[in-house]
């Protein structure tokens, strides 16, 4: 792989939702994916209405205040770029996780990276490797290699 390519990434709603959550997870978002010049991250209106659909249910009212919550979409938004949603397929068991592989292919998406069990069995669709977010980081960045 050519080093001035960028990989192209699409993240799953849930890492949102878990970034914006845990300080863990917030710290590998921002520091290992959305900062890293070497990958290109990407969304689309469904990604972004997913994130809201979950992140506004009741248990994680508790954990983080909407104020934060918008102020963690700022930040987020202004390291991501949009795309269309190619055709959207019907091979997920969970019908409402399809649109991702939409997104991946609209963007031509080396990785999508999820935590979505019926997502990750797929390991590939068309040409986008689908991985956890540690798979993902052992294959890009191994320890002492970052």
């Amino acid at each position: 792989m050519s080093k001035s390519k960028k990989l192209k990434i699409v993240l799953d709603a849930n890492w949102y939702v878990s970034a914006c959550i845990s300080q863990k997870s917030r710290r590998t978002l921002y520091y290992e994916v959305l900062k890293n010049p070497r990958f290109q991250l990407f969304y689309s209106a469904a990604l972004i209405a997913e994130f809201d659909r979950v992140i506004a249910r009741p248990k994680f009212a508790k954990a983080i205040s909407p104020r934060y919550i918008d102020y963690f979409k700022a930040i987020a938004l202004t390291h991501l770029t949009e795309t269309e949603t190619g055709p959207v397929p019907t091979i997920v068991r969970d019908g409402k996780d399809n649109y991702l592989l939409g997104i991946c292919e609209g963007c031509k998406a080396d990785f999508l990276i999820t935590g979505d069990l019926d997502l990750l069995i797929l390991g590939k669709y068309q040409n986008t490797v689908i991985l956890s977010m540690g798979q993902f980081l052992q294959i890009v960045a191994p320890r002492g290699h970052s």
